[in-house]
């Protein structure tokens, strides 16, 4: 698929869920509820234990549900990719809401620009009290009247990703938008036994996606993060944190130097934070120590002399910082 249907592409938007039942339901209403019409939604419950299931099967054929044994993020996006048949690919965590516009305004920076391969936007926090019992209309309308009017940038940072530059444009995963032909690129993603499931997911199909192909970056908020108390990354202590960090980033690093060995820089980079934060654990994982000697196998003696520098910089950082 070279480019894209000229008159309304198909837009699949995937949604994954693991026990969310009682947020769920707005994030599909927020999919069904779009403006744009062309559009097929993907639910895939990753064997949830809670009343998930009732809620998808509550939408009938109004939705492509996909039921599955629990496997991890990773698992249910590779499920939820393997079923879709859109052009553009719209992803939307269980728990966050698109705005009605949001597809429309999103496709047609892909339609004015066919060579463009994603497109990433922003969210408006909201607490998950703020969003029950209340008129969304009116929350969708607060942010949109509030929201940032800047035009979307057009970023070309291919060369910078091979140079182990990261970017700081990337968004949240419910904030990411691509073209099939790139994720065809990076699909399936690697699921990995005894992690937890969740390391290569959005870190790792955005640096991949923003090394392959070029652009837009808005701030428009385009949809509502939800702030509740299950939210990994804002809920969690330091350890928890560190751990997650650890795993997503030598995961992603060792998959990246594997698949793609062009983004090598960019993986020793990914590497070397991973490492220094798994030190920092003062853990022995058999699982972690395996991956990060299987990493180390395949470098040569001055990639290892790089990535022990710049470990041991991380190392030192994480004396007066929780991540780097």
């Amino acid at each position: 698929m070279g480019t894209l249907d000229v008159n309304q592409p198909l837009v699949s938007i995937l949604i994954t869920n693991y026990n969310y039942a009682d947020f769920l339901g707005q994030a599909i209403d927020s999919a069904l509820g779009q403006t744009y019409k062309n559009t097929e939604i993907v639910v895939v419950d990753d064997g949830s234990t809670d009343n998930s299931r009732e809620v998808i099967e509550d939408y009938g054929n109004k939705i492509i549900p996909v039921f599955k044994d629990n496997g991890g993020q990773t698992s249910a996006l590779n499920a939820a990719f393997s079923v879709s048949q859109g052009e553009i690919i719209f992803l939307l965590d269980a728990d966050d809401i698109f705005l009605p516009n949001k597809v429309t305004e999103v496709v047609d920076l892909f339609m004015c620009n066919p060579s463009i391969d994603w497109v990433f936007n922003e969210s408006a926090p909201i607490s998950s009290e703020d969003l029950c019992n209340t008129d969304l209309e009116a929350v969708f309308q607060k942010i949109s009247h509030t929201s940032s009017e800047v035009l979307p940038s057009k970023i070309d940072f291919r060369v910078n990703i091979l140079n182990a530059e990261l970017p700081n444009f990337t968004p949240s995963t419910s904030n990411l938008c691509f073209t099939r032909r790139i994720l065809k690129k990076i699909f399936p993603l690697p699921e990995v036994e005894e992690y937890s499931g969740i390391a290569i997911t959005d870190l790792y199909i955005k640096y991949l996606a923003v090394g392959l192909g070029i652009g837009y970056a808005s701030t428009k908020n385009l949809g509502i993060f939800r702030l509740h108390n299950n939210n990994i990354y804002s809920t969690e202590g330091v350890v928890k944190k560190r751990k997650l960090f650890a795993e997503i980033h030598i995961l992603s690093a060792y998959y990246m130097r594997l698949k793609f060995p062009t983004f090598s820089k960019l993986s020793k980079k990914l590497f070397s934070k991973g490492l220094a934060t798994y030190l920092k654990l003062k853990s022995n994982e058999s699982h972690y120590e395996y991956t990060i000697k299987q990493y180390m196998c395949n470098t040569y003696l001055i990639e290892k002399f790089e990535i022990a520098c710049k470990t041991l910089y991380y190392w030192i950082r994480l004396i007066s910082v929780d991540l780097v």
